[in-house]
């Protein structure tokens, strides 16, 4: 062999293995980075959805209690889901198609506000509870970023 061609072969060097460890740890580093901030960007807009729909079904009570000249839409025991959900949309608002109620006598326990609302495919049904007097309402949802329940109020609760 020439001493050319063994000059050639010594500037035609690859990486070396410390060299390609280096940029998969590099890259693993980076993609477990990305994962974590996606966890958190998708737990926040849940929180955003369940705030959203909690606030449409108060503003769906508050449109009940203008039209219905100062009631807000009272509990009955025996109702449904469906019957509870046909008094918000008694009023000028309407809540939408996915959005049901359901009401409670007392607030979710913690076990069951960390489920957030019951869902069915697309469904939510939120609790919803009654203040002292007809004096309001209280929507309950679940805060997924920061886990706790959260309420929304309207009226004099």
């Amino acid at each position: 062999m020439s001493l050319q061609k063994i000059n050639k072969l010594k500037d035609e060097r690859g990486f070396t293995i410390v060299e390609l460890l280096i940029v998969i740890v590099v890259i693993g580093i980076l993609a477990a980075i990305t994962i974590v901030a996606f966890n958190g960007v998708q737990n926040r807009a849940k929180t955003a959805g369940y705030q959203s729909d909690a606030n449409s079904i108060v503003k769906a009570a508050e449109a009940v209690n203008a039209s219905e000249g100062g009631t807000y839409p009272v509990y009955a025991a025996s109702e449904t889901v469906a019957a509870t959900t046909a008094k918000f949309n008694a009023g000028d608002a309407k809540l939408s198609a996915n959005v049901l109620t359901t009401w409670v006598t007392a607030a979710p326990t913690a076990d069951e506000a960390a489920t957030g609302p019951t869902t069915a495919g697309s469904v939510k049904t939120y609790k919803v509870q009654a203040c002292p007097t007809n004096g309001g309402i209280i929507v309950y949802y679940w805060n997924v970023a920061d886990k706790v329940q959260k309420t929304v109020k309207a009226g004099t609760c």
